[in-house]
């Protein structure tokens, strides 16, 4: 596995990451909404 690959793995993992903590976050949010 060359350098590049592993930047490009790192990038896409944290890209994931910040998609799946937007959603975790999103439906927190609505589930608060929901509640009040």
């Amino acid at each position: 596995m060359t350098p590049e690959q592993k930047r490009n793995n790192r990038r896409m993992g944290l890209t994931l990451a910040s998609i799946a903590l937007l959603f975790f976050i999103g439906f927190i949010v609505r589930m608060v909404w929901i509640g009040h």
